[in-house]
């Protein structure tokens, strides 16, 4: 008995093999009646579906125009053709593309943001290139809560409000003072309070040195400090992300105190300048708010519109580096791989003749189809199955649907006989083909040379700005220059700041104002961001600064007018050169108060001593609002700069917090750099 099932069984499973492979006899002629009509209607809808692209609305069209296509695929092989197994793959495929728009449909709804937060998204992180999810991370940590601060109350009080956190102003209008000394304004889309943020380490603590107060009604979210710290130590591209965001901020506020330090000559000092030359000239007399804003014409422009400052030049400033925000639009809907149609559905036409085309339901049910059928359909499921949250999703079904429409024309050509269902997936491979080798193009090597690929790595990759934009940036209007050590870059009074931008790739740069040192210029630095930053709208200035090389230098050197006129047609390379430059300038302030400042080697080395004392940044912009109006306080200031000079002593508003605990430095260097341990011979 057993002898005798084992024999019916093999003899099943041959048979079962047979029909698949050896049933089907290879065709002739092409038989003579076309498909169905939904036959054709659900190849129309494949081949729109094929079309779609990426991200989660890309997905969405894709998913519901596939899934459509299916089910009408169903209901012709139910109907016209009665086929069992083009049915059910058809179904199967039907079910899996609904379960995929349902899956895209809730993570849609999860990163939708009430009005604010999308305005705030659309403004600040989407011309920064900042996915939806993303952003959705940064708006958790927040709890998704906008607080209101009425008019005239504080946000902060000198003295007595600790640091413990990070603002972001939504609306409205903070007025920020010391010692009851008006300082600066804080406009829209500006943090509150960066330069506190920035000034204190991971484990300290602080107070505010300054009062900030609304002079209308605001709104404004807020980080907690030890929950953003954290997800800067889970993410490192938003931490990142906030240290170009603090540091640009910063340098704003800086140039915004800066404007109000007017020379009798009729022209401003460089950035770097008026951080220490207030020092002699304390007594300076008081600005009032009023004032401030007397000569700004386009004040009210200003608080309507968030992306502007309340100055002059910083309006200005603001506009130029805003032209081009206006054409950043949600591009993130790239070409993403699209699911395909087993347009195996097809009926098994050998026996057509015997059954009418109008017959509207089956009697007989049509044998299985060949295993060339099958195999199309099984690329066409794995394909739709793959989780849309793997990385090269996109290439995988494009590839796999490119496979699956290739067999689908091997099965219509040799054993379906059906011309218009060859043709049909002939078109679908070559929108399925042409998408793939785009996604490939996209993922080719970009080869980045030797000198640019550490200033790729440390400056822009981290941002996600691509290697093939990254080359393009590099490879058309610029060079690489050298100096020799001892050689000038620019002298001051004497150097035209309009010709050039440049980053240091090797070497070490030294910038001096009238032969004192202020500070040194590293690898993977811009050499003259202050200069570019300041003078964008004001032309035929000369530096008030004299760089020379310290060692055999190269820098990378940008024609201005040229690479202007690129980051014109370049929305997203725009703002990332504008807040890379800010954060620059913030660095370079930093170096200001520490020459020492990511010098490895600075500890073996007698160090000229710095113009400047060991402030903080907190402490510069309290003290460039009572600068002198003259050049004599500077003057006093440079006979006096060996005297001047002072260690970091430890301010009474900080101290070491017991609650924190060290984030680990490699998260994000520049967040997170802590000072070296191995004290100078100038601290001993």
């Amino acid at each position: 008995m057993d002898d005798q099932s084992n024999i019916e069984a093999a003899g099943d499973n041959t048979s079962f093999w047979d029909s698949l492979i050896f049933a089907h006899p290879v065709c002739v002629n092409w038989k003579s009646e076309a498909e169905g009509s939904i036959y054709h209607l659900a190849s129309i809808l494949f081949v729109i579906g094929y079309m779609g692209g990426s991200g989660f609305f890309g997905l969405l069209y894709i998913y519901f125009l596939l899934g459509l296509g299916f089910l009408c695929s169903s209901v012709w092989s139910w109907l016209d053709v009665c086929a069992a197994d083009i049915f059910s793959w058809n179904f199967i495929l039907f079910v899996v593309c609904f379960i995929q728009f349902i899956y895209v449909t809730y993570q849609v709804r999860s990163v939708a943001f009430d009005q604010e937060f999308q305005e705030l998204y659309s403004a600040l992180f989407q011309p920064l290139g900042i996915s939806l999810t993303v952003f959705r991370k940064i708006v958790l940590c927040c709890d998704e809560e906008v607080i209101t601060l009425e008019k005239e109350h504080c946000y902060a009080m000198q003295g007595k409000t600790p640091i413990d956190k990070l603002s972001l102003l939504l609306s409205g209008r903070i007025r920020v003072t010391v010692d009851g000394e008006f300082l600066h304004y804080i406009f829209p889309l500006h943090f509150l309070d960066s330069p506190e943020w920035d000034s204190l380490r991971p484990t300290e603590e602080g107070i505010f040195q300054v009062t900030l107060t609304a002079e209308t009604d605001c709104r404004y979210i807020t980080w907690r400090r030890k929950k953003l710290y954290l997800l800067f130590a889970k993410h490192r591209f938003i931490a990142r992300l906030f240290s170009i965001l603090i540091g640009n901020d910063i340098a704003e506020k800086l140039y915004a105190l800066n404007d109000r330090v007017i020379l009798s000559k009729g022209f401003r000092y460089d950035i770097r300048l008026p951080n220490f030359y207030h020092i002699s000239a304390p007594g300076t007399p008081k600005i009032q708010p009023g004032g401030q804003l007397q000569n700004n014409s386009r004040q009210q422009a200003l608080e309507s519109d968030p992306g502007r400052n309340s100055s002059g030049e910083e309006g200005e400033e603001r506009r130029r580096w805003g032209r081009q925000a206006g054409n950043f639009k949600t591009n993130t809907m790239d070409t993403i791989s699209v699911t395909g149609m087993p347009l195996s559905s097809l009926p098994d036409l050998r026996n057509a003749t015997s059954m009418p085309l109008n017959e509207t339901a089956c009697e007989h049910w049509r044998e299985i189809h060949h295993l060339v059928f099958h195999m199309a359909n099984i690329c066409f499921a794995v394909g739709l199955v793959i989780p849309t949250t793997y990385h090269l999703h996109m290439i995988v079904l494009r590839a796999l649907l490119t496979i699956g429409c290739a067999l689908f024309i091997i099965w219509a050509t040799l054993f379906r006989c059906a011309l218009d269902i060859m043709i049909w997936n002939i078109a679908f491979l070559v929108v399925n083909l042409l998408h793939l080798l785009y996604l490939l193009y996209k993922r080719r090597p970009i080869k980045i040379d030797k000198e640019l690929s550490s200033l790729y790595k440390r400056m822009f990759e981290p941002l996600h700005v691509p290697p093939e934009l990254f080359q393009r940036l590099t490879g058309q209007f610029c060079n690489i220059q050298t100096l020799k050590t001892g050689q000038a870059y620019a002298s001051e009074d004497k150097t035209s700041v309009d010709d050039r931008l440049s980053i240091l790739l090797k070497g070490k740069m030294k910038v001096s104002y009238r032969g004192h040192f202020l500070h040194n210029i590293y690898p993977c630095a811009f050499i003259d961001s202050p200069e570019y930053r300041s003078t964008q709208m004001n032309r035929g200035e000369k530096f008030q600064v004299s760089i020379t090389a310290d060692d055999n230098c190269k820098f990378l050197c940008w024609s201005r007018e040229r690479l202007a006129y690129f980051l014109e047609s370049e929305s997203f390379l725009f703002e990332i050169f504008k807040h890379l430059i800010g954060k620059d300038i913030t660095n370079k302030l930093y170096s200001l108060n520490d020459p020492t400042l990511n010098d490895k080697t600075s500890q073996k080395i007698d160090r000229q001593p710095s113009l400047c004392s060991q402030l903080s940044v907190m402490q510069m912009r309290n003290s460039m609002a009572s600068s002198s109006d003259g050049e004599e306080g500077l003057q006093h200031f440079l006979r006096g700069t060996s005297s001047v000079c002072s260690l970091r002593q430890p301010s009474p508003h900080l101290r070491t917090s017991p609650k924190m605990k060290p984030i680990e430095e490699s998260v994000e260097d520049d967040v997170f750099e802590f000072p070296s341990a191995v004290p100078s011979k100038s601290h001993q």
